[in-house]
């Protein structure tokens, strides 16, 4: 997210040609955290008139870490532990009004899971940054860091830290921010948070954080450098706020508020990992790459630090590619860039 990406008012949002969310996945391995993310899959597909599927991949004993032989009857019994435990998962949230399937993988979890979900046109995917294995040194559990950087179509990461105790009653996303930077990439986010939004009565806070222009060198400015990067901010604080204006009169509906946050600071992820402390955010709905992102890396740098250190929900919004597209060589050429239509006073 940068400063010098945020143009005047918009002719109209862009929700980057996406589909909308007609099946979402919620991957769980039997562990308390993995179960405690369901609701989190059947909020939001409650909200897109989504239907519902629960995932539990077993991995046999010859494809862990540690190769050994399966004992075939207790891998029946291993896999008739999980149709029981699926099936009341199933039957827990048959009140919900969300058509709940579940299906049980058998292989590597990772490869297993995310076959399935192109397979079967998953549009959303909902799992836990850690599972089973419990808490590690790492920020996400391998299967999950695996599953983000391979599966198709959008994520909702739901951090092991937030589901730590069992939920009481179902999942409301009293305030969702939204994170813009004024490229149609960021903005195919608007969409999906504004129909969370409609469902759950939130209130959309808009949050653009404009960086300080990056120096070639450590050397102190004149002061004529100083007053000329003073004023480039800014202007281009100023035209954030024109900016989200626009985008709040274009999603501003009966049902939700919203609200726009400006922020000038150097560091951009920091002061956003501010934001959702500070404003006790539920959930944050992003695009997995922004004004700046490689399209050949599966997410942007910004996108990336909050998956690694969040600590509320992320909705990171991605197209769904077609398995043959993901062999496919990606093109390193980009859109035109939209620069600021702000009069200078």
């Amino acid at each position: 997210m940068t400063s010098q990406s945020v143009e005047g008012p918009n002719q109209h949002i862009s929700d980057g040609g996406r589909q909308p969310i007609r099946h979402v996945g919620v991957c769980v391995d039997g562990s308390p955290i993995g179960d405690r993310i369901v609701p989190h899959g059947v909020a939001l597909a409650r909200a897109f008139g989504a239907k519902l599927t629960v995932l539990h991949a077993l991995e046999p004993p010859h494809e862990g870490v540690k190769a050994t032989p399966t004992d075939p009857l207790e891998w029946e019994a291993q896999r008739t532990e999980a149709r029981r435990h699926l099936a009341a998962v199933e039957s827990e949230h048959a009140a919900s009004g969300v058509p709940v399937g579940i299906e049980i993988l058998e292989g590597r979890p990772a490869e297993e899971i995310r076959d399935w979900v192109s397979s079967h046109g998953i549009d959303l995917t909902v799992l836990a940054s850690h599972g089973e294995s419990g808490w590690t040194e790492w920020s996400l559990a391998s299967t999950a860091r695996k599953l983000i950087e391979g599966i198709s179509g959008s994520v909702l990461l739901v951090p092991a830290a937030s589901v730590q105790e069992p939920l009481k009653g179902d999942v409301a996303y009293s305030r969702i921010l939204v994170l813009l930077d004024g490229s149609p990439r960021a903005e195919s986010g608007l969409p999906l948070a504004s129909s969370i939004a409609r469902v759950h009565g939130s209130e959309l806070l808009l949050l653009h954080v404009v960086s300080r222009p990056e120096r070639s060198c450590p050397c102190p400015l004149e002061e004529e450098e100083q007053d000329l990067e003073q004023r480039l901010v800014d202007r281009n604080a100023r035209a954030a706020e024109v900016y989200l204006e626009s985008v709040r009169g274009h999603v501003a509906g009966d049902g939700f508020r919203v609200r726009t946050l400006v922020a000038v600071d150097g560091d951009v992820r920091g002061e956003i990992l501010r934001r959702i402390a500070e404003d006790h955010v539920d959930l944050v709905v992003f695009s997995g790459h922004g004004r700046g992102g490689r399209a050949e890396l599966p997410f942007g740098s910004v996108a990336s630090f909050l998956l690694e250190h969040a600590t509320a929900p992320l909705l990171v919004v991605r197209e769904r590619i077609p398995e043959i597209a993901r062999t496919l060589p990606r093109s390193r050429s980009r859109g035109g860039v939209r620069l600021p239509h702000l009069a200078t006073s």
